[in-house]
């Protein structure tokens, strides 16, 4: 089964794209200082509780800062790319972005249907949607990072991160329990559904790092997503356990259009390939790359 997690990188391709600079003013308000060397995570946090301020005060300032956010996003639309996405026989869609535009290309079309299954608030363990074609299940987009519907979801902040990361952990060391219908269910390990794969249940996004064969396209993975980093340096390290090394036998497949050698080789060193497409000097360096990423994992 394929997997495949995207950025903000298709974004980019859109006319009416927003850049990750627009992102960070908006955060900053009127405090427009300098970003430096903090990373995302450190200039949100930054934003919000660099004044002397009540905690009920700074909870309203970040409800306010996340609805702005969600507005900003609200009317963004897709591109070609996102169609092309589509075309691909994908079992489940990963994506850090906020926004629907991944969802245009189906909502266009009365052939298929779109089911909400986001229940959570703030975090984004199981958050998902449900795509029907003429009735079928035909895939699942998982918005890991929090969606627009809902602005307490988008994650942006070290807090935000790290509350994520803790429950990432649960689930996968078979810690992590939901309610459905009042109902609780506490979930297996992530070892104890590689023994038995038929424990496998498609609760959350997370598994299927461990389980599908999963395609990074359009995500700079900057070090500050650490959900991300943490889950990948967890699987790196099974792999490595003897005890559970022969249990993960999917590939992850990281596509860069980045020369960043320490990012490339970090990458590599926790047990993905790496393919670094080549960009022209032509103005559709970009939209060529992802034709030629887009293949890459059609063909595959």
């Amino acid at each position: 089964m394929k997997t495949i997690l995207f950025g903000n990188g298709l974004n980019y391709l859109s006319k009416n794209s927003i850049s990750w600079q627009e992102l960070l003013n908006k955060i900053k308000g009127d405090n427009l200082f300098e970003n430096g060397k903090l990373p995302n995570t450190m200039i949100y946090e930054r934003s919000i509780i660099g004044n002397p301020i009540s905690f009920d005060t700074l909870t309203q300032k970040e409800e306010k800062i996340k609805g702005e956010i969600a507005d900003l996003f609200r009317n963004f639309s897709g591109n070609k790319y996102f169609e092309k996405l589509a075309s691909i026989n994908v079992g489940n869609f990963l994506t850090t972005n906020y926004d629907y535009a991944a969802l245009q290309t189906y909502e266009s079309n009365p052939d298929y249907k779109i089911i909400n299954k986001s229940t959570e608030d703030i975090y984004s363990i199981r958050r998902h949607k449900e795509i029907y074609f003429k009735k079928k299940l035909k895939s699942r987009i998982w918005h890991i990072h929090g969606e627009i519907d809902i602005p307490p979801s988008i994650m942006l902040g070290l807090d935000h991160y790290c509350g994520s990361v803790a429950k990432i952990d649960n689930y996968v060391k078979g810690r992590y329990e939901y309610q459905v219908d009042k109902k609780s269910i506490k979930t297996p390990s992530i070892i104890e559904k590689l023994e038995d794969q038929s424990k496998f249940d498609q609760s959350s996004w997370i598994e299927l790092l461990f389980n599908t064969d999963v395609y990074i396209i359009g995500l700079g993975l900057d070090f500050s997503e650490i959900d991300l980093w943490w889950i990948l340096n967890k699987r790196a390290r099974f792999k490595l356990d003897h005890k559970t090394k022969k249990l993960i036998r999917n590939k992850i497949t990281y596509f860069s259009t980045s020369n960043d050698k320490d990012h490339i080789e970090t990458l590599k060193s926790l047990h993905l390939d790496v393919i670094q497409i080549k960009l022209d000097n032509t103005n559709r360096k970009y939209e060529k790359a992802y034709d030629e990423i887009l293949k890459n994992i059609h063909d595959d």
